[in-house]
């Protein structure tokens, strides 16, 4: 089930760079809190099909796209189980409505990804007033009910952004200087936070480092004249760093729209948190500079269902822990990376030391804490060098996403 309406954007500018000192996550507590978990025996799978409920964020949005078509293969197909899903258009207060809809209909579990950190806890305590399990991907909430979040590590993803600038910098003017875009996401949303925070890792310490802030939008038409502004604002503009991803031909657009040279929108330093095929196109036009392909599709969404299979079956023992590296044979020994669609198959989890994912490692939530394992899902790098390697492209097409 599909959720009609307008899509909202919350725009809140960051006006300028001292926010985030006022902003940035504090650092988890290191008090241990102990979980609670649902009654792992309410879903019988001897006797009884599962019904999931997901929860996407509803964007118009290549990665949001492959996650809803790989939960339909797996979930569906694969696994056998019914689900219902919610695509809120990155609505937060949809998003929240779409999932109570969901507890009301009898789920047994939810898959969710929250469009807000903060706003969308209410889904956790939705969840453990149902008394039903939650695992997310993607985005982390403020709630300690999820029983596993798996996700890449942003602040690393950040902070690999705002290195690749730094060096390219140092090397074209000898020193560290310039000005750098910042272009965001949504702010509400912890990747956000952890993004900007890796970024400013890298790039505070230069005192001759001017970074402009712009964004807080899920959405290219309401990110584009924002965009266009700061640039037109900033002509001597060095490099721009993509925090959500998908904006690279918006950075491409508004230099033309401004009568900026080829050469010109070219030399921009352009690096990107996500690899969409916009930013391939930036790759092969010579505009795109580096980004950090992050997990997609199955490599979130396979090991999540499988580990509320894990949990039904044999409870909390069975659940990762924090401290331990992620194995497919530890963890989800049932994850089907033989499973097909089309003849291709989506899952080279640890089989193909190219192709697939690395080992993973456990930590506390970002969000959850202490209470949240969280299973860190490898980035790969991706620069001008290597765009075309096929370990970038080999499962877009499995998901009808054009290369």
């Amino acid at each position: 089930m599909y959720g009609g309406g307008i899509i909202v954007v919350a725009v809140v500018a960051a006006a300028g760079y001292g926010i985030y000192e006022a902003t940035k996550p504090t650092p988890t507590p290191t008090v241990k809190v102990e979980p609670v978990y649902p009654d792992h025996t309410k879903v019988d799978l001897a006797k009884k099909t599962p019904f999931v409920g997901g929860v996407f964020l509803g964007i118009d949005n290549p990665w949001d796209k492959l996650n809803l078509a790989a939960f339909k293969w797996y979930c569906g197909d694969v696994l056998g189980w019914k689900y219902e899903v919610v695509w809120p258009d990155a609505d937060v207060a949809k998003q929240n409505d779409g999932a109570e809809m969901l507890i009301k209909k009898g789920v047994d579990a939810l898959y969710a990804c929250p469009l807000d950190s903060t706003a969308n806890a209410k889904i956790g305590e939705m969840a453990r007033e149902a008394g039903i399990p939650i695992v997310e991907f993607g985005i982390d909430m403020y709630n300690p009910w999820p029983l596993a979040f798996f996700q890449r590590d942003d602040r690393e993803a950040g902070l690999h952004c705002g290195q690749y600038i730094v060096n390219a910098l140092k090397e074209k003017y000898g020193e560290v200087r310039g000005k750098i875009l910042h272009i965001h996401g949504y702010r509400g949303s912890a990747s956000d936070f952890l993004r900007s925070a890796g970024f400013i890792d890298a790039t505070s310490q230069y005192e001759k480092l001017s970074i402009i802030e712009v964004g807080n939008s899920w959405v290219e038409t309401a990110e584009f004249p924002k965009i266009k502004a700061a640039m037109m604002a900033n002509p001597d503009l060095d490099a721009t760093f993509e925090e959500m991803g998908g904006f690279h031909d918006c950075v491409v657009k508004a230099g033309r729209d401004l009568g900026w040279s080829e050469k010109k929108i070219k030399d921009l330093i352009c690096t990107c948190d996500d690899h969409f095929p916009v930013n391939a196109q930036g790759f092969k036009e010579g505009t795109q500079d580096y980004a950090e392909l992050m997990p997609t599709a199955g490599y979130m969404c396979a090991p999540a269902l499988e580990t509320l299979k894990e949990f039904w079956k044999h409870g909390p023992d069975a659940l990762p822990k924090i401290g331990d590296t992620f194995s497919v044979k530890k963890y989800v020994p049932e994850l089907k990376i033989d499973a097909t669609v089309d003849s291709w198959k989506p899952l080279q989890w640890f089989e193909d030391p190219v192709y697939g994912v690395s080992p993973t490692e456990i930590r506390p939530g970002p969000c959850g804490g202490s209470a949240t394992p969280w299973v860190v899902i490898k980035d790969r790098i991706v620069t001008e060098k290597n765009y075309t390697e096929d370990f970038i492209y080999w499962n877009w097409p499995i998901w009808g996403l054009k290369t």
